[in-house]
């Protein structure tokens, strides 16, 4: 059988997804949503995919693959909440449907800082929402759409600089996540699509820009890619990760408290 791998196309996934189909002709690359990819892959249409992290815990069998995953330490510049409410002022937030972790993330937020919940209501990856005669307090948007938005002259407040202010930890957004029968040799190839893609990252920046003529100009690009987001899956990241989860649980009597993240290991080694 053929595995099927879910591939986003945001900017900041094209380092570790770019080169997918390069290294490896025997899987089939799905593009869609983060969030899209995330509900195919727990019904089973997926096998592989770089989904939002909030996914990992939601079924015992699933593994994270070691390595590479999309965070921030810090600004991240593409997950961003438009609004000229103050911050402890907003009530009603309008999001698109593009990814799972960063409206988990913006309801924590809200949780550290002693606010009520949001009321959240589904919208289009734009700024409409913020007019009309019902307009919402603030608008989230995820990834490319952020970022061609980011140079409006509407408040922002940056997610990722939020998170690492009240945690001093970087935040993962996304994780390669998979059930644990995956063969060994499409997580070898997933790092491998993820050493090659890392290396073209100017490349990446290039394409965008041409594009997405006038969001950024390709050092803007770059800088987003070499600095804003990080691909590293290492120990800050997994202490981010637990403690994000644990944070969850305070909101969500229906996670499972005890869920620690779990790996694949090549070579027979345990996870």
């Amino acid at each position: 059988m053929i595995p099927k791998i879910g591939s986003i196309n945001f900017l900041n996934a094209d380092p570790l997804c770019k080169e997918l189909g390069a290294v490896e002709n025997r899987w089939e690359i799905i593009e869609s949503l983060p969030s899209e990819l995330a509900s195919s892959l727990r019904k089973g249409d997926l096998d592989i995919a770089l989904v939002p992290q909030v996914e990992a815990c939601l079924k015992p069998s699933y593994r994270i693959i070691p390595g590479y995953c999309i965070s921030c330490d810090g600004a991240v510049g593409s997950i961003l909440l438009f609004g000229d409410q103050p911050w402890e002022k907003v009530r009603r937030v309008a999001v698109d449907r593009a990814s799972n972790s960063s409206l988990a993330l913006l309801s924590v937020l809200r949780h550290l800082d002693g606010l009520p919940p949001l009321e959240i209501e589904e919208g289009p990856s734009d700024l409409s929402k913020l007019k009309g005669p019902k307009p919402a307090d603030a608008v989230l948007l995820i990834g490319d759409a952020a970022l061609m938005y980011a140079k409006n002259d509407i408040q922002q407040y940056d997610l990722g600089s939020m998170w690492k202010s009240r945690t001093g930890l970087p935040f993962v957004f996304a994780v390669w996540l998979a059930n644990s029968d995956l063969p060994e040799w499409v997580i070898s190839s997933i790092k491998n699509s993820a050493l090659r893609g890392l290396s073209r990252r100017r490349e990446w920046a290039e394409h965008f820009c041409r594009q997405h003529s006038g969001v950024l100009d390709v050092e803007q690009a770059l800088h987003y890619l070499e600095y804003n987001i990080r691909y590293e899956l290492g120990d800050a990241q997994l202490e981010a990760l637990v403690y994000f989860h644990k944070l969850r649980c305070q909101l969500d009597s229906s996670l499972n408290t005890s869920w620690v993240p779990k790996f694949f290991e090549l070579k027979g080694q345990s996870s």
